[in-house]
């Protein structure tokens, strides 16, 4: 007898180790199309060895939805904060995981969803980019050093 459905397994036991909310959705992205034919069905064996395909298909499709979706409603800047995380265990630097995640919505999206998705991660990679170059830019000036106090007039 089981005692969690197949999107509550997933959920807490798959998507439960992977860290970050980007990190999750690239995962699952990362999930579809893994056969040869492109048709958009999910690969994860052990689910579907436990709850059968079309369970497992339905509860990775939800949660999918479900992630892309929250990843949208999030602010910009809590968004940010979760990219290093995210991509702690990609192996990839931020602006190419960022990158990667276009290739990652569910399917079918609406038109409005995926525009929505690139301006955010547009918006994303632009914030990078424009915080590594600031790092940059003050890293390469040399600091002026303080000036020496002097001593008081007549003294």
């Amino acid at each position: 007898m089981r005692l969690k459905s197949a999107i509550e397994d997933f959920e807490a036991n798959t998507l439960g180790a992977v860290p970050g909310l980007l990190g999750r959705l690239s995962y699952v992205g990362r999930l579809r199309d893994g056969n040869a034919t492109g048709n958009g069905r999910y690969e994860h064996w052990g689910l579907a060895k436990v709850y059968g395909d079309d369970a497992a298909q339905c509860a990775i499709r939800a949660s999918h939805r479900a992630l892309l979706f929250e990843v949208l409603k999030k602010p910009l800047a809590v968004l940010l904060k979760d990219v290093p995380e995210s991509c702690s265990k990609e192996h990839l630097p931020e602006r190419e995981f960022l990158a990667s995640l276009a290739h990652c919505p569910p399917k079918p999206l609406s038109p409005a969803a995926r525009a929505h998705l690139r301006s955010v991660l547009s918006a994303l990679s632009a914030l990078f980019e424009s915080r590594d170059d600031a790092n940059l830019r003050g890293a390469s000036q040399p600091r002026q050093p303080a000036p020496e106090p002097r001593p008081p007039a007549g003294v």
